[in-house]
């Protein structure tokens, strides 16, 4: 028997990166899951498949996480399709950076919040009633080491991210009563879409090959490292864990890994 046989995920922002790396990697632990996605059908399409191929069930669904009533809409697909929902992964996200003297920084603002913060709330708010119902739920939020780092452009993502980790901790108070966990994975940047752009930017190369020998353990973070702290945090072996952020970052802590790519932290 796997550690998540007979249990329903729901994880968003599903299509490609971190999100495929967990819908993957709870399947293989035993779980059927819904893959949202906002725009990227094919890719969708093409994680549904990943899953099936680890003989579990998946269906994709696409709806804007920032509009309650497309989510609202996403969970009840999930009990007509599964009969039932228990494990939340508010993944969705975008990142964009500025000056906060830039003109449109308000926009910025705005729509990394209403992804980040208001995505998770909606998706929470729409699911709990399902996840309550069991005797085990877990929500878990994929929020980032950015929120110890405090780059100066980066000042929306930044606070986009950390918020959701505030009212992960917060509402794990109140929902422990009701057998659900909430916790949150911060990593560092992952070798996934919007990772790489980032930190091939600032190395200069085109081949992350090239960056395994100057960041920690000799290779950097993958989505499916993600996906195994998911696997764990939502089983048995977890079962007193709640309110936490958990740090996927070989170490780093507050420093980046621009440390290791020589361009300065």
């Amino acid at each position: 028997m796997k550690e998540l046989d007979g249990r329903v995920a729901l994880v968003t922002g599903a299509s490609r990166g971190i999100g495929r790396g967990v819908a993957i990697e709870l399947a293989e632990a035993g779980a059927d899951v819904v893959v949202n996605y906002q725009s990227n059908k094919l890719g969708a399409d093409e994680t549904v498949e990943e899953v099936k191929g680890t003989g579990r069930k998946a269906i994709a669904y696409q709806a804007d996480v920032r509009d309650s009533g497309q989510v609202k809409a996403m969970v009840q697909a999930t009990e007509k399709a599964f009969g039932t929902l228990d494990i939340l992964v508010n993944n969705a996200g975008i990142h964009n950076s500025s000056s906060v003297m830039a003109e449109g920084a308000d926009k910025t603002l705005r729509e990394v919040v209403d992804t980040h913060l208001f995505g998770s709330f909606y998706c929470i708010q729409a699911g709990l009633p399902l996840m309550v119902k069991q005797a085990r739920s877990d929500i878990i939020f994929i929020t980032s080491l950015a929120g110890k780092q405090f780059w100066a452009d980066e000042w929306a993502y930044v606070t986009a991210k950390s918020a959701p980790a505030a009212l992960a901790q917060c509402i794990a108070k109140e929902l422990s009563w009701q057998g659900v966990r909430v916790n949150c994975i911060a990593p560092t940047i992952v070798e996934s879409d919007m990772g790489l752009n980032l930190v091939l930017n600032w190395a200069g190369v085109d081949d992350p090959n090239e960056l395994y020998d100057k960041v920690p353990f000799g290779r950097l973070v993958q989505p499916r490292d993600v996906g195994n702290l998911c696997v764990f945090l939502a089983s048995d072996r977890a079962s007193h864990i709640s309110g936490q952020v958990m740090y996927l970052d070989c170490g780093i802590g507050p420093g980046s890994v621009k440390d290791f790519v020589g361009k300065g932290g």
